[in-house]
């Protein structure tokens, strides 16, 4: 399936993986961070630049501990900060993930923070959505 619009081609680098970057399949897009040690530094999790496309993206994130420690995540575009949300192991996935509307030649930063203990705790975030030409 094309583009809505026209143009655009398949980012086929790293289909099925992790890593940091946005991947890009016809008319839809993905990232997976995979397992990251967050600590009590801000860590990035994902970071990439966008195409001539604009996105929109559901965001999932989880906290694979079992200690209590609460996490913070950002979303920052163009080095702004859109968006911040803390998630305990308690509740390692929030119930209601946020949709992102990626702009155009964007760069987008997504990152994790211990807020409660200086201990690596292993984390993950996923972006899945779509493009638009």
């Amino acid at each position: 399936m094309a583009l809505v619009g026209g143009g655009g081609a398949a980012n086929t680098a790293n289909p099925a993986g992790t890593g940091s970057s946005l991947n890009y399949v016809g008319d839809h897009c993905y990232a997976n961070s995979g397992g990251v040690d967050v600590d009590n530094s801000v860590t990035t999790m994902l970071e990439f630049t966008t195409e001539n496309i604009y996105a929109m993206v559901d965001m999932t994130v989880g906290n694979s501990s079992g200690s209590g420690d609460d996490i913070e995540f950002e979303v920052l575009i163009n080095s702004e900060k859109i968006l911040s949300f803390g998630v305990s192991s308690s509740n390692a996935f929030p119930p209601n993930s946020p949709t992102l509307l990626i702009p155009p030649y964007s760069k987008v930063t997504i990152t994790g923070f211990n807020l409660s203990s200086s201990s690596a705790r292993q984390c993950f975030v996923t972006l899945a959505g779509r493009v638009y030409a």
